[in-house]
C-alpha cells in the first residue's frame, strides 16, 4: 500500500496562502475605512435628518498625529501578527503569545483606568 502525500500538502499550503491573502485584504479594507474617519467626522446629522458640516468636530494638528500614529501602529501590529502566523509552528506559537500578552495589557489598563476614574 503506497500513500501520497504530495497531493495533500499542496492542498494545504493553497488554503493557507488564501487565508493568508483573505486576513491582509479584510485588513487593508478595515484600517482604510479608520484613516476615512478623518474626513467624515465633521460632518453630523441634524434633528431633520439633514448632513450638515460642523467644524468642531474637526481634528486639530496634533490630534491627527496621534490619530496617524495609533491607526498605523495598530495596522503594523495586525499585519505583522497575520504574517509571522503563517510562517509555522512557532509563527503560530509567537502569535497567540503575543495576544495572550495583549489581553492581559488591555485587562491592566482598563481596570487601571476604572480605579483613577472612581478617585
Amino acid at each position: 500500500m503506497r500513500l501520497n502525500f504530495k497531493e495533500s500538502t499542496k492542498r494545504s499550503v493553497k488554503k493557507e496562502r488564501t487565508l493568508r491573502f483573505t486576513l491582509n485584504v479584510i485588513g487593508i479594507f478595515m484600517f482604510i475605512g479608520v484613516l476615512i474617519r478623518w474626513w467624515t467626522v465633521p460632518f453630523a446629522i441634524s434633528n431633520n435628518l439633514e448632513i450638515y458640516y460642523n467644524p468642531d468636530f474637526q481634528m486639530k494638528p496634533s490630534e491627527c498625529k496621534e490619530f496617524l500614529a495609533f491607526t498605523l501602529g495598530a495596522a503594523g501590529v495586525y499585519f505583522s501578527l497575520i504574517n509571522i502566523y503563517f510562517l509555522g509552528k512557532t509563527g503560530k506559537k509567537l502569535v497567540y503569545t503575543v495576544l495572550v500578552l495583549l489581553a492581559v495589557f488591555n485587562l491592566y489598563m482598563m481596570l487601571t483606568l476604572l480605579a483613577v476614574a472612581t478617585y
